[in-house]
């Protein structure tokens, strides 16, 4: 959304200055895909797991709320209407029916379909994939909502001719009357699955997706997810008088009603052309899309005698004017009195009708004839809402009309989304039949979209690896210390180091390669079929590791207990590793595996320099020149200092940024040669369904030193990087930077 300029004009001129108003006109493109066997539209294939699954839970909601799960499967009968889901999975004659738990079990589907999803688009740095995804999930869900509702008014009419011969005559009367209803409620029956699986797409949306989405993509998310966010998207949505009442305000649905929804624009839009928010239909169009504006706008009914509060008065007043000018004002009033009765007399009276029964004397008659007929036994709610009608004061009346463009502006904006949904839902083609979809994937023109656990094996080769090495420092003398203290250094270091790292392997998915005495090293693999974020998950395993570490040695402190220091290193290497075999023992064979001990390493020199260093960090490269064995020759070599630190080098940073987004800036901090600016980054780990790690690294740059003394002489060309622990730092960018923000389900 966009801001617009200020046009005030006229008396309103000072009004609308108070405010600043966004423009937004929905967008929604697939451009670009390839196109399938028609050479039209492009191919997408839906998870089998998760067709089943919604099926089943789509059907099972049906005759939930249509009140036909007795009447829609007999006992003998396959509940799934011959769904593969049921028949693969299921039997209901001899063996004991299964329940399913069919709400977790489709959300569980839906959020890793999701997931598997947007990793797909990040790896392949295209979010048009996943936006073709959830285009494709609303297209499956509606035409599959229309299909099961069918199956079950089939199967309910199947049962009740079965049931004729078995059955007495009075139940058999009940159960015709409730396939009857059934019927007479299909709308009604509509609304409800869509609104129970709207629900569960926005908590998937909100719990899981939307912060890893923001996480893998940051802001560059495209402007297509708003347009998907919508109350709309199901078949008679827009035209439902429920929805509309229920969801935003019951506006007239026929060209002759004074509330026409088209009308009622037309007269909001040109509202905002009279007080100068916009100069011309269009831009007024792109305001009254933006619910926000409305608010800002509109009277709260709060006191305020601030120049905003007396602006959003006088504004009200002159829409409300406006309202009573072309006779919508009481129309306006019933649109939300209307609601609360709804429930007692909409099924006997048309929601339109009734709403009209609250304004014209005329209408209110009928309306009361027509119950009357249907044998309804109280009309006092009735009565009740056409009193409030019409003895509404003057201050409500303001509170009704701030309401009504809100309510106006929001469901103009869902309106506009399907208009652009739409066409974009008609221009993709959902395989369904075998011989088409071998036909697309031969061609290399299907768009398959599984759950991790259906992909093929051989998609799961291993492309590239991620190793850490961490090494106790001064394993030596700590292991002769504690030998001459009487104490077992095999026990100790089991207990506070190899013991908690091993406990570490199946959260983070990670292998162990190796250990002795002093160190171990793990490794963690990415496969082609699913990103394992091997990089990212590989630090935040590292911190977790040094958080281990430190609270085993206050506690081994307390107890005399000497403190284990260790040094970690991350490298990364772009390709699969090889392995040896020992007996039945493998071996791994990775460049990673030499640089990782390099990274994890620190040079004694150096730790003899700063061994009383007070800083943030704990890692640091310096670079010396040092006359080498060879007689004459000068070698410029690197020494690392790495205590309690970890280390990455210049590749595996570069696969960090790769793998999740990552938010740069730096700050003014101590360093060991004075306040300097340093430069940081920082995003969020994807490290188990709905659970996100902030992630803050420092990049570095090796210093040229005297060795003696390690003054600074000037900075090298070398970048080192490593991952922020110290927990004050950590702090002090929350405190300047604001938390890390996880992206918000903005659907209403």
């Amino acid at each position: 959304m966009s801001p617009l300029p200020f046009f005030g004009r006229g008396k309103y001129r000072d009004l609308i200055g108070q405010f600043t108003l966004t423009a937004y006109v929905p967008e929604l493109t697939l451009q670009g895909l390839t196109a399938g066997v028609d050479n039209i539209h492009p191919d997408v294939y839906l998870s089998q797991r998760f067709t089943d699954v919604a099926r089943g839970h789509l059907r099972n909601l049906i005759e939930q709320h249509g009140e036909v799960q007795q009447l829609a499967r007999a006992p003998e009968v396959d509940p799934f209407g011959g769904s593969p889901y049921g028949r693969n999975h299921l039997k209901f004659s001899a063996l004991p029916t299964v329940e399913i738990d069919y709400p977790a079990e489709f959300k569980s589907a839906l959020s890793g379909l999701q997931l598997a999803s947007l990793r797909r688009a990040r790896a392949e740095d295209d979010l048009r994939l996943d936006i073709l995804l959830r285009v494709a999930l609303i297209k499956y869900l509606r035409s599959e909502l229309v299909l099961q509702f069918s199956h079950v008014l089939e199967s309910c009419r199947d049962n009740l001719k079965r049931r004729d011969d078995r059955h007495q005559e009075r139940q058999q009367i009940m159960m015709r009357d409730r396939f009857l209803r059934f019927q007479v409620n299909k709308r009604m029956v509509m609304r409800r699955v869509g609104e129970d699986v709207l629900s569960t797409m926005a908590d998937v949306e909100r719990e899981t997706v939307a912060s890893t989405r923001h996480s893998l993509f940051g802001g560059r998310e495209a402007a297509g997810y708003e347009t998907l966010a919508n109350r709309l998207i199901f078949p008679d949505s827009i035209t439902d008088p429920f929805v509309r009442g229920e969801r935003y305000a019951m506006f007239g649905g026929f060209d002759r009603d004074p509330d026409y929804f088209d009308r009622v624009v037309r007269l909001a839009k040109s509202f905002l052309e009279e007080i100068g928010a916009a100069q011309n239909d269009q831009m007024a169009e792109a305001l009254l899309c933006v619910p926000e504006n409305a608010k800002a706008l509109m009277f709260t009914g709060m006191a305020d005698d601030s120049p905003r509060g007396r602006a959003q008065k006088a504004l009200t007043a002159a829409w409300m004017s406006t309202l009573e000018d072309n006779g919508v004002m009481e129309y306006a009033v019933a649109a939300y009195e209307v609601v609360p009765i709804l429930a007692d007399y909409g099924q006997v009276v048309q929601p339109q009708q009734l709403k009209g029964a609250l304004v014209q004397k005329a209408e209110l008659k009928r309306a009361e004839e027509l119950l009357g007929t249907q044998n309804v036994r109280s009309l006092d709610k009735l009565h009740q809402a056409v009193q409030r009608v019409r003895s509404v004061g003057s201050a409500e009346r303001m509170r009704y009309s701030a309401k009504y463009l809100i309510d106006i502006s929001r469901f103009l904006r869902d309106v506009r989304k399907m208009n652009v949904l739409e066409p974009v839902l008609d221009s993709i083609n959902l395989v369904n039949n075998a011989r088409l979809r071998e036909l697309s994937q031969i061609n290399g023109t299907l768009y398959e979209f599984h759950l991790p656990e259906e992909d093929k094996p051989a998609q799961n080769k291993v492309i590239n690896h991620a190793v850490l090495k961490a090494d106790v420092r001064d394993s030596t003398r700590l292991t002769q210390s504690m030998l001459e203290r009487g104490l077992n250094p095999a026990s100790f270091f089991s207990l506070n180091f190899f013991e908690p790292v091993n406990k570490l392997l199946p959260k983070y998915q990670a292998e162990k390669v190796f250990i002795e005495g002093d160190a171990v090293i793990l490794a963690l693999l990415e496969s082609e079929s699913q990103a394992g974020y091997p990089v990212a998950r590989t630090c935040v395993m590292a911190r977790e590791m040094l958080g281990i570490v430190g609270a085993y040695n206050a506690a081994s402190m307390e107890t005399g207990l000497p403190p284990l220091e260790i040094g970690i290193g991350v490298a990364y290497q772009g390709s699969a590793p090889l392995y040896l075999m020992d007996g039945g023992t493998r071996i791994m064979i990775s460049e990673a595996l030499n640089l990782s001990d390099r990274l994890s390493a620190c040079h004694k020199r150096a730790r003899r320099h700063f061994r009383d260093l007070k800083s943030y960090f704990n890692v640091f490269v310096f670079q010396t020149a040092d006359e080498a064995a060879v007689a004459g020759a000068v070698e410029d070599f690197l020494l690392n200092y790495n205590v309690g630190g970890i280390h990455l080098p210049k590749a595996a940073f570069a696969k960090l940024r790769d793998e999740i987004s990552l938010e740069e800036f730096t700050m003014l901090l101590p360093m060991p040669w004075g306040d300097d600016q340093v430069k940081f980054y920082r995003g969020l780990v994807p490290v188990g369904p709905g659970v996100f790690h902030p992630l803050l690294v420092r990049e570095g740059r090796a210093a040229q030193v005297e060795v003696r003394d390690f003054r600074l002489v000037r900075w090298a060309d070398h970048l080192y990087y490593e991952v922020c622990t110290h927990p004050d730092l950590l702090a002090r960018v929350e405190s300047q930077r604001g938390p890390m923000i996880t992206a918000e389900n903005n659907s209403r």
